[in-house]
């Protein structure tokens, strides 16, 4: 009976029925007082169990859903935006040929918010970055790549930035940038850049992260100029409108890996995709 109340039930049956949940755990989970009831640490901690039990219930009942319709499972997948193409050919030539055939979703999001929804059952496993943030106890991570980290500028400026040996901070620091959102990898890579040459860091014409939107935006801006991970920078210097420094930066970007909840059910597909994207080493 005690896994029922929240397995069955999750988080709304838990704060409905507050005497039946302390019963059930012999724990105070709430308290009364002048503003309401409230919840006492016990009882946080028992309302976030039971959200992960209500995600796992959803996911389990989808999962059921896709084997009456003759698939295998059901994977739901992370993928940072910067992720290599290399990397994501691989991953769905893996996983789109596996007989029979699996239900996927396909998330695109930072890597901090890629972990969140990990620890908040809501993915299975995510192609992110190793961070501080992702480096706890709870998460298996499997290294995948590395990545070096790039200057691209508009063409009308890269003749005076490609004559350098190595980047002018300063002439730098008084360019349009396009920035990644805050908490990012990158974000801190371009904090670090311009603190090691004594500048302040800039005020961004534009935060983005999909590589479309700062393709279209950094060639109307005369000045433009963003960082990005060698593949990335290709891809929006691609037109020609664009120039990719060939030298890389001296920080090392946080590498890419596949990463999941210790103990998911999800393991052996996890390990599996490991090893389907390792196959291909040679091209990444």
């Amino acid at each position: 009976m005690r896994g029922q109340l929240c397995v069955r039930s999750g988080r709304s049956e838990v704060a409905s029925k507050p005497a039946a949940a302390q019963n059930v755990t012999l724990w105070p989970l709430f308290v009364r007082t002048r503003r309401g009831l409230e919840t006492t640490p016990a009882g946080e901690v028992v309302l976030a169990r039971a959200r992960f039990a209500e995600a796992d219930n959803s996911a389990l009942r989808r999962e059921l859903e896709g084997l009456r319709a003759g698939r295998q499972g059901r994977l739901r997948l992370g993928v940072i935006p910067y992720a290599p193409d290399p990397i994501l050919d691989a991953a769905w030539e893996h996983l789109l040929g596996k007989k029979p055939r699996l239900s996927l979703v396909a998330h695109e999001d930072t890597t901090l918010n890629l972990i969140q929804a990990l620890r908040n059952r809501m993915l299975d496993c995510a192609i992110c970055r190793f961070s501080q943030n992702s480096a706890a106890d709870d998460l298996e991570q499997e290294l995948l790549c590395h990545q070096t980290a790039h200057i691209v500028v508009t063409r009308s400026s890269a003749e005076t930035l490609l004559r350098m040996q190595s980047p002018d901070i300063g002439k730098l620091s008084q360019m349009d940038w396009i920035f990644p959102p805050l908490d990012t990898p990158i974000r801190r890579m371009i904090d670090a850049m311009f603190a090691a040459g004594g500048q302040r860091v800039p005020v961004p014409t534009l935060e983005a992260y999909a590589t479309r939107t700062i393709s279209a935006a950094l060639i109307r801006l005369p000045r433009g100029v963003a960082l990005l991970p060698l593949h990335t920078a290709q891809l929006v210097a691609g037109d020609g409108r664009a120039v990719v420094l060939p030298e890389p930066l001296p920080w090392r970007m946080p590498p890419i890996s596949l990463a999941w909840l210790r103990g998911s059910p999800k393991a052996q597909i996890a390990g599996e995709l490991v090893a389907a994207i390792r196959a291909h080493g040679g091209t990444l």
